[in-house]
């Protein structure tokens, strides 16, 4: 066995000494957590070199950290080995740049033909493939992979990141929030037939990785979709969990000290920014163009679309992947169904499972940044609302009103409650701020800045139903479209009262149908025996579709508050 070395002692003083001056820059150089591109510029400038020739010290130095390795004007070869004619080695630079480094990506035996042709050309000698590949070896990789692919993925694979906004060290003190579609075809849930994909709204805590909460809807995310997946992460979710069957203990909660989303509009609604800061949480945007500061979401967010793959209906991560599998056939959960499946995993198996990140589950990385279980912790629990019941409210979307003899207004439906009646004594004529949760409009939030309450204005006509904003905007399509334009409250509940008795006759008239094709088979072959009588299947769980079908339900009935509402 050999080993190759270069001797100091022969190196000259001259050349030690420029060598030594290569090390300490190189160094320097190395100490640096991201480097860049301009910064090699200035490197390079201060050693009176180009950028190739600076990251090719650099890399001669990084294999073995000797100053020898940065000794410029030595012939490391034996001296029968052959230089390459300098035209030669400018034809070699330039194919490399003008053809190797372009986008097209041509492979290496395209460079050596040119190479090949080039020296033709000028009636040079060309070199040997095996040179031309050692050439091309030396073009540093950050600066191959930028002009092959992109400068964009060169950072992602050669530069190292400058930090993360995964660094947390406590509970709650950075909850990151992101939006995805999920990958599966759902069904509605009458006829359970195939619709659409869901989104989900995710939130995990940095430090644990714990799954604070989610929200499933259909659409693409907005404000309250933010503000529903906020609620839950905040609020306890002992209802939720009875409400699915979910027998486990999901004891994440408590407000955040900051949240990391996007620079997604949603996240930038005025309602969501005046909700964090009314309840004292900074809100971090993630830099664009660094994917990295939003890597635990990610990975959390694949771990979610992973499990749906086992599930039919799958839409797979790509068309490639898919291949010939019908989702939208093959489709058989409802939007609540995927929420008590998701439930089931995030309480009983992600929260609870070893986390190759943290080495631990994160249910028991959440327990221990809080004391866990030890009663001489000084860590107080983690801290909630002030009044749990107007959290949500406090992250609605708002509009403002004044208060009129017949209460207020909101795309033509009446509202009104007795405390309506003392504005209107008292002369009020400013414009309140109300609230509403689209998933059901029946009822508004009037604030009163004098008294700092929410009060509830329901309906001015008790006896109309309830509905969600999506319900009235259809209704309102409907009469557009007969050009009944003219806003009208008791047109617009009738028509709601409409569309569900044309529900209840296409089922009545479906059902008929069928009764008569069974009659007139039974008559046209009256002497068919039937040899096996087949057992009655059992009957489906009735599943009526509602509001909830799509949002699932924020309950705080059995929450107290110290902000009143009435």
């Amino acid at each position: 066995m050999t080993f190759q070395n270069t001797q100091p002692d022969k190196i000259d003083d001259e050349r030690w000494e420029s060598a030594l001056e290569r090390r300490r820059v190189i160094e320097r150089w190395l100490e640096i957590a991201s480097p860049t591109k301009e910064l090699a510029a200035d490197f390079a400038a201060k050693l009176n070199c180009s950028v190739p020739t600076f990251y090719r010290w650099v890399q001669n130095f990084r294999k073995d950290h000797q100053t020898s390795s940065l000794v410029v004007g030595l012939n490391r070869g034996n001296k029968t080995k052959q230089r390459l004619h300098p035209d030669v080695e400018k034809i070699i630079s330039d194919v490399i740049k003008n053809l190797y480094l372009t986008k097209e990506r041509p492979i290496r035996a395209r460079v050596v033909e040119e190479v090949e042709l080039q020296c033709f050309k000028v009636n040079l000698s060309p070199p040997s493939k095996p040179t031309i590949y050692r050439r091309i070896a030396d073009v540093p990789a950050f600066i191959a992979t930028e002009h092959r692919y992109s400068k964009k993925k060169a950072k992602h694979l050669f530069e190292p990141h400058k930090g993360s906004a995964t660094t947390a060290t406590r509970p709650l003190e950075q909850v990151q929030i992101d939006h995805t579609p999920t990958d599966m075809t759902l069904v509605d849930p009458k006829e359970r037939e195939g619709i659409d994909r869901a989104w989900i709204t995710s939130a995990i805590d940095s430090y644990s990785r714990a799954c604070m909460g989610f929200y499933l809807s259909f659409g693409a995310p907005s404000s309250l979709s933010t503000a529903l997946c906020l609620t839950q992460s905040v609020l306890p979710k002992e209802q939720l969990l009875r409400e699915h069957k979910i027998s486990g203990n999901w004891s994440m909660q408590g407000l955040p000290e900051k949240i990391f989303v996007d620079n997604g509009s949603d996240f930038h609604s005025a309602a969501f920014k005046r909700g964090c800061d009314q309840h004292g949480i900074s809100l971090d945007y993630r830099p664009k163009g660094a994917p990295q500061f939003g890597a635990v979401i990610e990975r959390f967010i694949k771990t979610l679309n992973h499990r749906s793959h086992n599930i039919p209906g799958t839409t797979f991560s790509s068309s490639h992947h898919r291949g010939e599998y019908d989702s939208q056939g093959r489709a058989c959960m409802t939007l609540k169904e995927l929420e008590g499946y998701l439930l089931e995993f995030i309480v009983n198996v992600y929260n609870q499972r070893l986390h190759q990140g943290i080495g631990m589950p994160p249910a028991a990385k959440f327990e221990q940044g809080f004391g866990g279980n030890d009663p001489r912790s000084i860590v107080r629990r983690p801290r909630l609302p002030s009044n749990q019941k107007t959290f949500l409210i406090d992250f609605l979307p708002v509009m403002t009103r004044t208060v009129q003899r017949y209460g207020v207004r909101v795309d033509g439906i009446n509202y009104y409650s007795d405390i309506l009646g003392q504005i209107l004594f008292d002369g009020d004529k400013r414009k309140f701020e109300l609230r509403r949760d689209p998933r059901d409009i029946s009822t508004l939030y009037l604030y009163h800045p004098e008294d700092k309450t929410y009060y509830e204005l329901p309906y001015r006509d008790p006896s109309q139903p309830p509905m969600s904003i999506w319900e009235l905007r259809h209704i309102k399509d409907r009469m557009r479209r007969e050009g009944k334009d003219q806003v009208d409250e008791g047109r617009i509940f009738a028509g709601y009262e409409a569309m569900q008795n044309r529900i209840a006759e296409s089922v009545a008239s479906t059902q008929k149908a069928k009764k008569q094709r069974r009659t007139e088979k039974r008559r046209m072959n009256p002497h068919a025996v039937q040899t096996h009588a087949a057992k009655p299947a059992p009957a489906e769980p009735r599943e009526t579709l509602s509001n909830d079908d799509l949002e699932f339900e924020f309950d705080p009935s059995m929450i107290e508050s110290e902000i009143k509402i009435r």
